[in-house]
């Protein structure tokens, strides 16, 4: 097994088959191990009274091997089992027997590689309702580790993390003849990235300082994949290669430097320190979440609104089309019995023609008839109303003439008074004018009664006049 590689790329680093088996023996003594640990804490709380502190400390401890411990440590050789898997399957030799047993168990190690990520997302995804409990999530609480409980979306993380390594194990089992060979850097960089726009978008984790440690990590880790594909055959230039081992080498760095720091801040802050930024940030987040929540109840129900108007906006318009359509009928209805009435009376002038009477100097004709002599042509009506009308005219002159004859010939009853002789009357200045005088009859009141009798007589003579 020392002489056989899976392919030239292995050959050049050393790794043959025989150290691959020696890291899956190491796997699976790791295994043994953490059994054989979980046996003596059973043993041990056994042992010990349950209320002491040496019993409830290996009570606490005997919880996490339900199932905690078990499913981290899968977690951890969860790359490195299916990357082995997957490349024995590919290599596809089965001629000895050791190289049978390699293949079966291979198939083994990839279907669970393939249903165990699925079956644990589920149980966290059906017990999404109890997660805020603690007692409800202790048995695999590692999988949501530090991971915010109130969204679904915050649970994607350890399902990323089941995919993308699943993903970068069976890219780099690709043989180096492969044409596809370039799709290693290419999925495994899309991956990284697409992780990091995630954590900048969601922070699915419960404080800022786990969102920027882990998205520290995140970013290094992408630098890292850049430089390997620049310090590898893709590119032929030295210089460009330096250049990229330097900043493959300062990533590396970069990431160790940030665990380090990590821990000693986790170490200093402590325990009650950590629960207590967990619940303000927990308050703030929910505060947030909320006023979001609203704004985006407010949008939708303002955009149903929208929506309800222009709906109903079609409905408008043909009400008021046919609205227009039975105003306009209307008008032309109205039109047309105007105009029919109109016909209508010129039909009726057309026919009383004949029923005028024509007025002349002479006399007036009844029709075609004359009484003294005068005719005029049929239908010659206007005539006859000129002379009506210059007529009428001289008789109001003729009554008015005669009203002024009567106001003139009208005098008051004046009597001669004779003076005798006997008497001497002064002499006056009218002496000379005549013994005349009026009488006691010219009352100022009895004249005017008379101008309103002429006046109520001449109002009364003109209204006749008029009718």
């Amino acid at each position: 097994m020392e002489n056989d590689y899976f392919d030239k790329n292995y050959m050049y680093y050393k790794l043959n088959v025989a150290r691959l088996a020696q890291a899956l023996a190491l796997m699976v003594a790791g295994a043994c191990i953490v059994i054989v640990i979980n046996i003596i804490v059973a043993i041990l709380y056994c042992a010990t009274d349950r209320e002491s502190s040496a019993g409830k400390f290996f009570s606490d401890t005997l919880s996490q091997f339900k199932f905690n411990a078990y499913i981290r440590y899968y977690m951890l050789c969860y790359f490195d089992l299916t990357f082995f898997s997957v490349m024995k399957l590919i290599e596809g030799s089965d001629n000895t027997v050791g190289r049978r047993v390699a293949t079966i168990a291979s198939y083994v190690l990839f279907t669970l590689a393939m249903v165990m990520p699925v079956f644990f997302i589920s149980v966290v995804c059906y017990r999404f309702d109890v997660l805020r409990i603690k007692h409800a999530k202790a048995a695999f609480n590692t999988l949501i580790l530090k991971v915010d409980k109130q969204s679904r979306w915050r649970l994607i993380v350890p399902f990323y993390y089941f995919f993308r390594r699943i993903l970068t194990a069976v890219l780099l089992s690709i043989p180096i003849s492969n044409t596809f060979i370039f799709l290693q850097y290419v999925f495994v960089l899309m991956s990284s990235h697409s992780y990091v726009l995630y954590l900048v978008a969601v922070k699915p984790y419960q404080t800022t300082l786990f969102n920027n440690y882990v998205l520290a990590n995140e970013t290094f880790y992408s630098a890292l994949i850049i430089a390997i594909f620049i310090f590898s055959d893709a590119t032929p230039e030295l210089d460009i290669k330096i250049g990229a081992a330097i900043v493959l080498i300062a990533s590396v760095n970069c990431m160790i430097a940030a665990n380090f720091i990590m821990v000693i801040v986790m170490a200093c802050k402590g325990r009650d320190a950590l629960k207590e930024d967990i619940k303000q940030q927990k308050l703030r987040r929910a505060e947030r979440e909320l006023m979001e929540d609203e704004e985006e109840e407010e949008r939708r129900q303002r955009q149903q609104k929208e929506e309800e108007e222009f709906t109903k906006l079609p409905d408008d318009t043909t009400n008021l089309a046919t609205l227009d359509a039975k105003a306009e009928a209307d008008d032309k209805e109205l039109a047309t019995g105007e105009k029919k009435k109109k016909k209508r009376r010129k039909d009726k002038n057309k026919n009383d023609n004949d029923e005028l009477t024509e007025y002349t100097h002479g006399g007036t004709t009844i029709g075609n008839t004359t009484n003294a002599g005068n005719t005029s042509a049929l239908g010659n009506t206007t005539q006859g109303m000129l002379d009506d009308d210059t007529y009428e005219k001289k008789k109001k002159d003729k009554k008015k003439k005669k009203r002024k004859d009567k106001a003139k010939n009208r005098q008051d009853d004046v009597e001669e008074a004779k003076i005798p002789d006997d008497e001497q009357v002064p002499s006056t200045d009218k002496a000379g004018k005549g013994a005349k005088t009026k009488a006691s009859s010219d009352d100022p009141s009895s004249s005017d009664k008379k101008n309103k009798k002429k006046k109520a007589e001449e109002e009364d003579d003109n209204n006749n006049d008029l009718l």
